[in-house]
């Protein structure tokens, strides 16, 4: 996996929001000075992840910055997943993981799968420095403690200015 302090591979991604296909670039909120929290997961409805992903939208309405998940599934499984499961951020599709390849979080094998990406969380900072990185070999199993919340720590620092830690829901 890649580390804190390295620099963040860029991508163009398809993501779908609200309904709305579209492509996603990190390179332009970083270019605009926003930082990325990326949420990586292998495929949709997995119970363990998607508390967390509800819990980002409420860092949607920041100026400063933007909150993508992205997993190895299509935009038709994501705007099904989204609009059952109440997630309001963008899910993007690394259909064949190459995204995830880059940020070195393929699974081999999951549940039979090959080649998708394992349960992760980024923040890049506009300077493109990966200043948190997280990730989990199994989605499976709840976490000990949220992602969100050294994403949140993490944000703090980089957008200097508090990032209150959203209500994850069990």
């Amino acid at each position: 996996m890649i580390e804190d302090g390295s620099t963040a591979p860029d991508f163009s991604l398809p993501g779908i929001v609200n309904g709305q296909p579209e492509y996603y670039n990190l390179m332009d909120p970083l270019r605009d000075g926003r930082a990325a929290l990326l949420l990586w997961y292998p495929v949709d409805f997995v119970l363990t992840i998607t508390p967390d992903l509800v819990a980002a939208g409420e860092w949607l309405d920041r100026d400063d910055l933007v909150v993508w998940a992205i997993s190895s599934d299509s935009l038709f499984a994501h705007e099904e997943y989204a609009e059952t499961r109440d997630i309001e951020i963008p899910l993007l599709s690394d259909l064949h993981a190459t995204i995830a390849d880059a940020y070195d979080i393929v699974h081999e094998d999951f549940r039979g799968h090959a080649g998708v990406p394992k349960r992760a969380a980024f923040v890049v900072d506009p300077d493109w420095t990966i200043q948190y990185a997280w990730n989990s070999d199994d989605p499976l199993t709840e976490p000990t403690e949220s992602p969100l919340v050294g994403a949140a720590d993490s944000l703090s620092a980089v957008l200097e200015a508090p990032i209150e830690l959203p209500a994850v829901p069990e």
